[in-house]
């Protein structure tokens, strides 16, 4: 069964970031978290305005949702920073998702979004000693109950080496960080051609 592939921006503004961004678009990105925790609403905007505007259906943000009207963006994802999405933003078919860190709070929220990352599946690439939170046996047990389908999200630690693991506790996707970032622009690109492979 094929998976979603989500890419997650680096935290941090990167030089030509725009460029590389549309390159994955146009390698068939189908959505980016675009999550700059530190950038102010204009830093957002502008590299907002650096991605031609067909693929901002394709973006959901995690900050600054005021933009998300004007750019037409496709999501909105609820963190600690922004738990709430005022209802006029719940309109055209724009996602709302959040992250869940443990099984129990999985279990709590995911009936009240389009789809939830739970994490740290594995430890995570682009977090210094955020280490995985849950056994094989505890993801093996959460799927047989139903709690992992097609609307939970695995992140933290996803790699090329780990995607069929992952596929086989029954996620709906990977989230993809550290893996995809930590490569230079060329590599960058043939190791994205090598994970959208892989969950296809």
């Amino acid at each position: 069964m094929a998976m979603r592939l989500i890419v997650i921006t680096s935290s941090k503004i990167m030089q030509e970031e725009s460029e590389l961004l549309v390159r994955l678009f146009e390698e068939g990105l189908e959505c980016l978290h675009l999550r700059k925790p530190d950038s102010t609403e204009e830093e957002t905007e502008r590299l907002l305005i650096s991605i031609p505007e067909e693929y901002h259906g394709r973006i959901v943000l995690h900050d600054h949702f005021r933009l998300a009207e004007k750019y037409g963006v496709g999501g909105l994802h609820v963190n600690r920073r922004n738990p709430h999405v005022e209802d006029s933003l719940r309109t055209d078919g724009r996602t709302v998702s959040r992250s869940c860190h443990s099984l129990d709070e999985l279990k709590e929220e995911r009936e009240k979004y389009d789809y939830c990352f739970l994490s740290p599946i594995f430890d995570s690439i682009s977090k210094c000693g955020y280490r995985s939170a849950y056994s094989g046996q505890e993801l093996k047990q959460a799927s047989e109950e139903g709690l992992l389908d097609g609307n939970v999200i695995a992140l933290g630690g996803i790699r090329a080496e780990n995607i069929g693991e992952v596929a086989s506790y029954g996620f709906g996707g990977v989230a993809v960080l550290g893996d995809l970032w930590n490569r230079k622009e060329e590599d960058l690109i043939r190791h994205f051609r090598q994970l959208t492979a892989l969950c296809s």
